[in-house]
């Protein structure tokens, strides 16, 4: 018997196998394995193993190239490909960034030479995108320099210069990109006063993530201390580019691997197209009006906050985990939909070799769960759970390649977001006296968390309270519908923390003509 065909029937009766650090793992809802399932697992070890290695994304093998002039596609999330009007829209203003508040002694050549010596480490710096061939591409350019903007405020007094140099730097943040050209990141220095400085570093989204925001003004922060003490930097050798990535990426998707990886995807949204915050009978997008992005915005106080942590704590499963179960369950109570799928982001890097490469690795994936049967609270986290693992490790596939085979088959997919982030945490600015600053983007954020998306919730936690922000398109939902649904799933959350064994049926379904706002 084939060992695909061995482990399709293992995942028809729930069991997912998967590779990790080269060892077997597997997954199942509780009760699916038997001794007689264990058994063969161990009899076809050494086949599956080899199977899997075949086709796990991890194994990917990359090549260096030797030109000077190297393009690679791009399967961006944060760039819309508009496939039923055959429309691609590059957003320009989608950025990360990060901005410090830098006090004492610094020396501004120290600086540009540390930033030149990160330029010639990452090649990426030197890219712009084009468009042909209806794709968009990551180009690489002739090495250019490094351009840095380098500010001295001129205010009267102190308070004068503090308030001009945040407005400069919000406004350098947050100016578009000339995509084209290049110049996808942004560096700024400031100078309030000869011993008080703004740094801003910021990447666009088609170069950079979080985690490479991070790592950018780490590497900056090291290499600036190793040249002002004469020292070797204390940086790890980078064997891959980021262009060599996406080349590589779309080499393996036309694998065996690589295929198989979509048309597992292409199964799991196919027959469920379309999750949506109203019942399907009553969904009609708006094909006439202009898609706009509005935003509602939901907060969740320290009390609350704890008990959903004691929760996550108690059930052993992450604070993700618990929350996005919170979210089903409210879409659920909003639609009677019992089979649904969310979308959420994916950071970190599928390969080893790839830990200290900048680039844009974080990816949408698609987590399909059915709530079917009536289960308790704790059931629902144990059946998210299952599927977040066996969806992360059918990853690096672009959610708009799958969006685009769909969309062959006549097939529209559309579903809500949800992403939780963490609080930036740089381990350099901790030793070198740095204070990060806020500056929330202007209006509402390009691109409601990638085009498949038809609405996303954003959390960020701090110490006193979860944030969150609901991003949702105006051709899809109004505002009271929005509105309503914040407003279902605080409840939903104030009612798992009282009863974690609560069944599904038990949460109150909503009534479309009720406000429960």
């Amino acid at each position: 018997m084939q060992i695909k065909k061995v482990l399709d029937d293992f995942r028809i009766k729930g069991v997912h196998l998967y590779l990790k650090d080269g060892e077997l793992g597997y997954s199942a809802k509780k009760g699916v394995i038997t001794r007689e399932i264990l058994e063969s697992i161990k009899e076809k070890k050494t086949d599956i193993i080899n199977h899997l290695k075949l086709s796990d994304p991890s194994c990917i093998k990359f090549k260096m190239s030797s030109t000077s002039k190297v393009r690679a596609k791009l399967s961006n999330r944060f760039l819309w490909k508009d496939y039923s009007n055959g429309k691609m829209i590059v957003t320009t203003a989608n950025a990360t960034h990060l901005v410090f508040r830098k006090q004492g002694e610094f020396y501004t050549n120290t600086y540009n030479k540390a930033i030149i010596a990160l330029f010639r480490r990452h090649e990426i710096f030197n890219c712009a995108i084009e468009k042909s061939e209806g794709d968009l591409w990551l180009t690489h350019r002739s090495n250019q320099n490094a351009k840095i903007d380098e500010i001295v405020v001129k205010g009267q007094t102190l308070e004068q210069r503090e308030k001009e140099a945040m407005t400069i730097a919000n406004d350098l943040i947050w100016k578009e990109y000339n995509l084209e050209e290049g110049q996808l990141y942004r560096i700024s220095l400031i100078r309030i006063t000869p011993s008080d400085y703004i740094l801003g570093v910021g990447l666009h989204h088609a170069i950079g993530d979080m985690v490479s925001i991070n790592m950018f003004f780490h590497e900056i922060m090291v290499l600036y201390y190793a040249i002002l003490t004469s020292t070797p930097p204390r940086l790890h050798p980078i064997k891959y580019r980021y262009i060599d990535y996406l080349a590589s990426l779309e080499t393996w998707s036309t694998t065996p691997g690589g295929i198989e990886y979509l048309n597992y995807w292409k199964d799991q949204l196919r027959s469920t197209p379309v999750t949506c915050l109203k019942p399907l009978e009553h969904l009609s997008i708006n094909k006439l009006s202009r898609e706009e992005i509005f935003e509602e915005r939901i907060e969740i106080d320290s009390y609350v906050n704890e008990n959903i942590k004691k929760m996550a704590k108690g059930l052993k499963k992450t604070l993700f985990c618990v929350m996005l179960s919170m979210y089903k369950i409210a879409i659920w109570r909003m639609t009677g939909q019992e089979n649904l799928v969310v979308v959420s982001l994916q950071t970190g890097r599928p390969n080893n070799d790839l830990m200290n490469v900048i680039g844009d690795f974080a990816m949408e994936i698609a987590y399909k769960t059915d709530l079917s049967g009536n289960p308790d609270f704790k059931e629902i986290t144990e059946r998210v759970a299952h599927k977040m693992s066996e969806a992360q490790s059918h990853q690096p596939i672009p959610l708009d390649w799958v969006r685009k085979a769909l969309h062959e088959e006549g097939i529209s997919f559309i579903a809500p977001g949800m992403s939780a982030l963490p609080e930036n945490d740089i381990e350099t600015a901790k030793k070198t006296n740095i204070k990060p600053l806020r500056f929330p983007p202007p209006g509402v954020r390009h691109g409601c968390h990638g085009f498949p998306v038809s609405c996303a919730i954003e959390f960020r936690e701090s110490p006193d309270s979860i944030v969150g922000s609901m991003i949702y398109r105006t051709d899809v939902y109004d505002k009271s519908t929005i509105k309503k649904f914040l407003g279902v799933f605080k409840e939903t959350i104030y009612d798992a923390i009282k009863n974690p064994r609560k069944k599904l049926y038990e949460f109150v379904k909503c009534n479309q003509e009720d406000s429960i706002i």
